[in-house]
């Protein structure tokens, strides 16, 4: 027992002689996303939820970019074409959603799922106010880096100017 104590003793006086661990690099999780071909990348803190495969019920708007309504956990939900919101084109509908932090909730329809991705924060530039925050290397390949807050409040505010 006593050879247990003076271990434990000895682990414990390390801890403090040892030089303290260098702070952890801030990162920022993404996803990785293709909109009309390009790659994309969308911050996970800005993401409420992510689907595949809902059904979008058509709605007469007079805005393009609007593909209609989703019920996600008792809400109704409005989805945008990503691809249409920032004017990158169109194409066939899009199978995944993206669902925004802010309110109220807005979806947000991509192309394609590439999956998650960590880099550092520095990486990813900060301009406020632009719906492409900036230009992240991922995997040896460059992503823009959609600011959903920034497409929210510019739909929002596109839409109250006309309305």
């Amino acid at each position: 027992m006593k050879d247990r104590v003076d271990d434990l003793g000895a682990v414990f006086d390390r801890a403090f002689a040892d030089a303290p661990a260098p702070p952890a690099v801030p990162h920022v999780d993404v996803l990785r996303v293709r909109l009309a071909g390009e790659l994309y990348a969308i911050v996970l803190a800005e993401i409420a939820g992510l689907y595949a495969d809902l059904h979008v019920v058509p709605m007469p708007s007079p805005a393009p970019e609007l593909l209609g309504i989703v019920s996600v956990r008792n809400a109704i939900v409005p989805v945008y074409d990503l691809r249409a919101v920032l004017g990158v084109g169109i194409g066939l509908p899009s199978r995944w959603l993206v669902i925004g932090r802010s309110t109220p909730a807005v979806a947000f329809a991509f192309d394609d799922f590439e999956g998650h991705a960590r880099c550092p924060s520095s990486a990813i530039a900060q301009s406020a106010g632009a719906p492409i925050r900036g230009v992240v290397p991922l995997d040896g390949r460059l992503y823009q880096v959609v600011d959903l807050g920034s497409v929210h409040t510019s739909l929002h505010t596109r839409w109250e100017q006309k309305g």
